[in-house]
C-alpha cells in the first residue's frame, strides 16, 4: 500500500466544497484574471496526465484529488502515481497462438477444411482476445480473396 501523499495547501482550495466546478478550481489556483484561460486551455492539457475527471453524480471535480494531483505535479510526494491509463487494456495472446490462428485463417480462406484447435485455456479474457484476432485475420484474408 502506498503512503498517503501530502497535498498542496492553499487557502482558496481549502475553502472549496469537496466537489467544485472548473471555474471555482480555476479561481482558487490561478485567480480570477486567468481563470478563463486555465479552464479552457490548461485543464484539458492536464487531464491526460491524471488531473481528476468531473464526477457526474456530484457535478464537479473532487477537490482532495486536485490537491493530490498538484502535490504530485510539484514533486512533493514520491512513490505514488495518479495517472489515467493510456487506453484500453490489451490481452497478449502470444506469437505462437497468433501464428497458428493466422495459418488456420489463411488456409480456410484458400478453401481448405480446417478445424480449430483447442485454445488450451479457460481464461475468458484470453479467449475473447483470440476470437477477436481470429475475426480480424478472417476479415483480412476474406478481403484479399475478394480482390
Amino acid at each position: 500500500m502506498f503512503p498517503e501523499p501530502k497535498t498542496v495547501t492553499n487557502d482558496a482550495l481549502d475553502k472549496l466544497p469537496m466537489f467544485a466546478t472548473d471555474q471555482e478550481i480555476a479561481v482558487a489556483i490561478v485567480g480570477k484574471e486567468r481563470a478563463a484561460y486555465y479552464r479552457q486551455a490548461i485543464i484539458p492539457t492536464l487531464e491526460p496526465k491524471g488531473f481528476p475527471s468531473k464526477d457526474a453524480l456530484h457535478g464537479g471535480r473532487p477537490v482532495p484529488q486536485v490537491k493530490q494531483f498538484y502535490a504530485l505535479y510539484f514533486g512533493i510526494t514520491s512513490g505514488f502515481a495518479l495517472a489515467k491509463p493510456d487506453g484500453p487494456e490489451r490481452v497478449w495472446i502470444g506469437r505462437r497462438a497468433e501464428k497458428r490462428i493466422d495459418d488456420e485463417e489463411r488456409r480456410r480462406a484458400a478453401g481448405e477444411e480446417v478445424s480449430e484447435r483447442d485454445p488450451g485455456t479457460e481464461d475468458q479474457r484470453l479467449l475473447k482476445a483470440m476470437a477477436e484476432y481470429r475475426a480480424k485475420k478472417a476479415g483480412e484474408y476474406g478481403a484479399k480473396k475478394a480482390r
